[in-house]
Formats: structure tokens, sequence, C-alpha cells
């Protein structure tokens, strides 16, 4: 039978990848060859998958390359197929609403629309993305990636809903098991909770986040967490902010989580602290 071959993806142009990288420190710590790879798996990846603009927004080579390098980062040493089901990337100016509904006890469908800076879809869905946000979180000052948050909720439904666990392959993950994940992620998950709910009874009784003295205070006690606080949400957003962790600001996730951080490398198959640091 003869096999159908896929022509190798047009690569990237250095001067757009240069640009790319100088926009994404945390990528610094990528070697030569890691870099290359990157390259090679964005060229992969949009040959693969349409990056396009929503409401308005002008899409461009620059901003595309720059999303198919923090989608690719997860999947480094790993696989594009973990994004097969992956319908395309649509990009808005700034956040967007999305129509939430929800059944109660007594049966009854409650609608409301929330505004969001990105959704991932499961099923063969899209990610949906606010360059607003994502532009602001390129350079990781604080652990936080849209980008990556989002591809790693995709990962997360390649098996199914998100809830955490990530589908384990057999041709990069034997060593890994499930129990000790899961294991692992919920102690972690529920001390974080702790730490979320310890902040929270620190805030005024009538907390007001559009007063500047209280979102102050909020970011102060906030800025003490090994993780932001939106990783208390639920397992899934657990993994999520962890992996955004993970590949940003890795320090504060070994210290306070050690096993969750190893996990994470073993998963990605990364090292993302020196390895002075992870020992």
């Amino acid at each position: 039978m003869r096999r159908l071959l896929r022509r190798p993806a047009p690569p990237i142009p250095e001067a757009l990848w240069r640009d790319a990288l100088e926009a994404m420190p945390f990528l610094d710590r990528l070697n030569a060859d890691e870099g290359e790879r990157l390259r090679v798996l964005c060229a992969e990846f949009l040959a693969r998958h349409r990056v396009g603009g929503a409401a308005g927004f002008e899409m461009t080579d620059a901003i595309a390359t720059r999303i198919a390098a923090q989608a690719c980062l997860p999947v480094l040493n790993l696989t594009l197929a973990l994004y097969d089901d992956l319908a395309g990337v649509i990009v808005y100016p700034s956040a967007f609403l999305v129509r939430h509904s929800e059944i109660d006890e007594a049966g009854v469908v409650h609608e409301w629309d929330a505004e969001m800076a990105g959704e991932a879809l499961d099923a063969g869905g899209a990610i949906a993305l606010s360059w607003e946000d994502a532009h602001a979180d390129t350079i990781c000052d604080d652990g936080g990636n849209l980008v990556l948050h989002e591809f790693v909720h995709k990962i997360d439904m390649r098996d199914g809903n998100a809830n955490g666990c990530p589908p384990f392959l057999a041709a990069f993950h034997r060593g890994l098991d499930a129990r000790e994940w899961k294991d692992a992620f919920s102690a972690a998950y529920a001390d974080f909770c702790g730490r979320v709910d310890a902040l929270e009874a620190r805030l005024p009784r009538r907390f007001d986040p559009d007063r500047d003295d209280h979102a102050d205070l909020y970011a102060e006690l906030a800025g003490a967490l090994p993780l932001d606080p939106y990783a208390a949400e639920h397992p899934a957003e657990f993994f999520a902010v962890a992996s955004e962790a993970f590949f940003c600001w890795p320090e504060p996730l070994a210290t306070a989580y050690p096993r969750v951080y190893t996990l994470l490398a073993a998963y990605f198959r990364q090292e993302t602290l020196s390895s002075a640091q992870a020992s």
C-alpha cells in the first residue's frame, strides 16, 4: 500500500524567529539544539493549525509565531499529536464574552455571559485567546502565561474532560504512575486551597476588588503564594497553573510542592530548574 508522505513545513524565517525569542525571555533557558527543535515544531504546528484573528483583530506572522512557540513548548520532548483534535486558535484583541450554562439541583438551567481571557474547548474544539492578556504574559515575570495555560488544558482534555491528570503516553511516560500523580497533585491542591482560604480570611469583610487599597492588599497577599490563586478553582486549573509556573517561574513551585515539580518534569520531559536547584 502506498504511503502518503507529509511535506516538510516551510521553515520560520530566521529574523522572525529571533524576534519571537527576544519577546519571550522565559525561553532563554533552552540550549541551541532545543531552540532549533522548537523552531521546527512551530513551523509544523502552523502548517497543521490555523491561527486567526476575530472581532477585528489583525493576525500577523509575528503574533502567530509567538503563539506557536508557547503552544509547542509543553510538547517539545513529546509529540504534536497531543494537539490533533485542536480545531484552530482564535485570537481576540482583548477579553471576550462566553455564554455559560448550569443546571442547579432543582433542574433549573441558569445561563450567563462571562468575560474570558482564554478558553480551551474539548472534543475537537478550538482555543480562544485575548491577545491583550497573552501579549502581557509573554514576559512571565509573575509565572503566569495564558497561552501555556490553555494549551496545557488541551493536553489534559486529550483523554476526555480536563481533570488535572493528562494522558500518559506509552512512548514517553512508562516511568509515571497514575496513582502517584493523583496522590501528589491531590495533596498539593488541598494544601493550596487552604492557603487561599487563609488569604481570603485576611481580606476586608466587604472586599471590593475595584478599590485600590483592597486590590493592593490582595496583590500583596497573593504575592506570597507559590502559584496564582486561580489554581484553587479546580484540580484541572491547579494542573494548568502549576504547568505555567513550571515553565516560567519554577522556583516557588519546586519549593512549595517538590513532588508536583518532579512529576511535571517527568511528564513534559524537561528540566526547568538548574541542576543545582533541582537537587
